[in-house]
């Protein structure tokens, strides 16, 4: 008959809990929307696959995350939490943004962030990054973690989550 140690049982659950706390996700982006600006807390004059814009004016990226145990875990310890937004065209990167949960937000919102995780198993969070001096064409947003890992939008699939638009000018 084989025998286990404690120190090796342990050891195992530790492996298999780490395991699958790396396969969840920090969070998920549960609603997004491109738009001509924010207003209390919502997307204003959004735009659906086309921004018909003058040159010059901002474009918003605005959207809504679902935080889970392993983001709370991670404002706990750090008192924030880093997300990116990775504005691209064809041509590549032009703007990384931190849109993230800063110190002084997490300082404000604690509170409440714990109670809906205690009430709901998850929290939500409101963020958007504007961008200006497009130049005409096919945009796209990459949303990153606080590793600068790619993120997904809630429901099925893995695929990393990034929304287009198509940037047109208008006299």
């Amino acid at each position: 008959m084989k025998t286990f140690s404690w120190s090796s049982l342990v050891l195992t659950a530790l492996l298999i809990i780490s395991t699958y706390a790396s396969a969840q996700p920090l969070f998920e982006v549960e609603r997004e929307s491109f738009c001509k600006g924010v207003q209390d807390r919502e997307p204003m004059n959004s735009f659906s696959n086309v921004a018909e814009i003058r040159k010059g004016e901002d474009v918003f990226l605005w959207m809504e995350i679902k935080g889970g145990e392993r983001a709370l875990t991670m404002l706990e310890a750090k008192g924030q939490m880093s997300i990116y937004h990775a504005w691209a065209s064809e041509k590549g990167v032009t703007d990384i943004i931190d849109i993230g949960i800063t110190k002084q937000k997490w300082l404000e919102l604690a509170n409440a962030m714990r109670n809906q995780f205690r009430e709901q198993g998850f929290f939500t969070w409101r963020t958007y990054s504007a961008k200006r001096n497009f130049k005409e064409g096919r945009w796209y947003v990459s949303v990153l973690d606080a590793n600068k890992k790619p993120v997904h939008k809630v429901g099925p699939g893995t695929e990393a989550f990034r929304p287009e638009l198509v940037i047109r000018f208008i006299p």
